[in-house]
């Protein structure tokens, strides 16, 4: 019976290591013979870039797992330098994020893979910034621990000017504990980006309650003043706007109406002023980029 168990045993690690033996080689197949398509050695007139599917390779590379998915992130930053192999950046895009979609499959822990394909080659165009955008948050389900990819799809979404949907993810990943301090502090300029100064205050006033470092809630408690003016400023405003038809010029018609006793300080010490543009109340310097100075 020893004997026999002992057979059996040793049968199945041969058939394991014939298996993984043979994963590999399939994969060096496909990858040595899409590697000869791509650099027309086979055919002089056309390209054929070809990626197979990720499902397929996690049987077939086995325990080889790890070094298939080094192969393809590889692939994915010699492709980044590929693109005048494609008429359409569109498809050259797809191309790039389809081979590090594949790593990442393979191996969801190569971080600097969700960089490449979701923050490198994305410009300023719209519909690249959305493609961006999916891919990383397609890759947040495969590896919900890295502080940094939410980060990176707010980032996306600041390009976009949405600001609102990047401060959530700057708060997202400000939630991971290794996230730097600065993921919290500089939300609030997205709220006020978004025109909606009193989430900002909202944000400020809980994070206030929550940080004990003295030097850090200063600046805080600095920021919650400047969000507060900017919020009691912008509301006599409205409030003027309703009662005369018409917004007002500067800061001066709400005292001349009574709204307003006075202007009140700035804490960076530039000024509040209303821009004749948007309407807004804005800092004379920081527009709100004073918050991020503030802190260096």
């Amino acid at each position: 019976m020893v004997h026999c168990a002992a057979y059996f045993f040793k049968k199945r690690i041969l058939n394991s290591f014939l298996l993984n033996l043979s994963g590999l080689a399939i994969f060096v197949f496909i990858t040595a013979g899409s590697c000869l398509l791509e650099n027309n050695f086979l055919f002089e007139k056309r390209k054929i870039f070809y990626v197979p599917p990720a499902n397929y390779l996690k049987v077939v590379c086995g325990s080889f797992r790890s070094l298939c998915a080094d192969l393809f992130y590889i692939r994915g930053v010699l492709a980044i330098t590929e693109s005048g192999e494609f008429k359409n950046r569109g498809d050259w895009a797809d191309w790039v994020q389809k081979n590090f979609e594949t790593a990442l499959t393979l191996d969801p822990k190569l971080t600097q893979g969700y960089f490449f394909a979701g923050i490198v080659i994305v410009r300023d165009k719209p519909e690249e910034i959305k493609k961006g955008i999916s891919f990383l948050e397609n890759g947040l389900k495969l590896n919900s621990s890295d502080w940094q990819i939410p980060y990176w799809i707010g980032l996306n979404y600041y390009q976009a000017g949405n600001f609102l949907k990047a401060a959530e993810y700057y708060q997202k990943a400000s939630a991971f504990s290794d996230a730097p301090q600065y993921l919290k502090s500089n939300q609030p300029a997205f709220y006020y980006k978004a025109n909606r100064p009193d989430l900002g205050l909202a944000f400020l006033e809980g994070l206030a309650h929550s940080v004990k470092d003295p030097e850090q809630l200063k600046w805080i408690e600095i920021k919650l003043k400047w969000f507060e003016n900017i919020v009691e400023l912008e509301g006599k405003s409205e409030q003027f706007k309703r009662l005369y038809g018409y917004s007002p010029l500067n800061l001066e018609k709400l005292i001349e109406a009574g709204l307003l006793k006075e202007i009140p300080a700035d804490p960076f010490g530039s000024g509040y002023y209303i821009d004749k543009d948007s309407g807004r109340v804005k800092s004379k310097v920081g527009k709100p980029t004073s918050l991020e100075k503030s802190e260096k």
